[in-house]
């Protein structure tokens, strides 16, 4: 099964969702983006990342959006082979558009998530748990 590498957050402000999100995930915004939201300096439309030090758990997007989607403020990113690609779309999964290295998806409900090909960047991108 594809495995689970990113979570995205649609919002209207990052600098209020991220701290918050960061509080709630326990998952740090990385060092220029720490910065970034201190100095309230993020460029129009740019997201922050929340990850984890250790890497155990996927990294969390806080993305800004000019109107939040009607399903989906969260969405998923997974990254998947061809085989894994075509099981989702068994599921009952349905491509919204395709984009340059990922493929937007919906779910039954319309709730979109990304797919990522299988690179040897994303062969594993989490290690296993303790």
């Amino acid at each position: 099964m594809p495995d689970l590498t990113s979570i995205v957050i649609h919002c209207r402000d990052p600098y209020l969702l991220a701290p918050f999100w960061s509080v709630v995930t326990g998952l740090p915004a990385v060092g220029e983006d720490r910065v970034k939201l201190a100095e309230r300096s993020l460029d129009p439309g740019e997201s922050v990342l929340l990850r984890d030090p250790d890497g155990r758990q996927p990294d969390v997007w806080i993305t800004p959006v000019e109107e939040l989607p009607g399903p989906g403020r969260i969405h998923l990113d997974l990254v998947g082979d061809a085989e894994e690609r075509a099981v989702v779309l068994e599921a009952g999964a349905t491509v919204v558009r395709e984009l340059p290295g990922w493929t937007v998806l919906a779910d039954p409900e319309g709730n979109e998530f990304c797919l990522l090909p299988r690179t040897e960047a994303h062969a594993n991108p989490l290690p296993a748990g303790p």
